[in-house]
């Protein structure tokens, strides 16, 4: 005797017998809920959220990208300022007298022991004149 199938059954049998369904099609099968069709408004959901996840990605990329830049940038300041620092110690030094002795003692010069004079301009005599 033969039996009698519905038409869902006979199309899930030859769907299975066919070998077309996957992996994704055991696990996600959702057409027990959608009657095999996916409902406008569902559509509609499912693109809004696409949208937002997209949009979440898409700015959690761009402030990960501007974290490394600003670190990128302290790094860089932090290196120009002991750059500064070390040519700021170098120009002390080379102000000071026992470092320009030494510098002009190349040159045959050598610093003078006898103390500089002060010379005093009394304003009497720079009123007559």
């Amino acid at each position: 005797m033969a039996k009698s199938i519905d038409d869902n059954e006979e199309k899930e049998q030859k769907k299975y017998a066919s070998g077309k369904a996957g992996v994704l099609d055991l696990f996600f099968n959702l057409d027990h809920l959608t009657n095999g069709e996916i409902p406008v408004k569902w559509v509609y959901r499912i693109i809004y959220i696409a949208f937002l996840v997209l949009a979440y990605i898409y700015y959690t990329m761009l402030a990960d990208g501007k974290i490394h830049q600003i670190a990128k940038e302290t790094a860089e300041l932090e290196e120009l300022r002991a750059d500064y620092t070390t040519q700021k110690a170098e120009y002390m030094k080379m102000g000071k007298q026992s470092f320009l002795a030494n510098e002009v003692h190349k040159y045959g010069m050598e610093p003078t022991l006898i103390p500089p004079t002060k010379i005093v301009i009394n304003k009497d005599v720079k009123e007559e004149e």
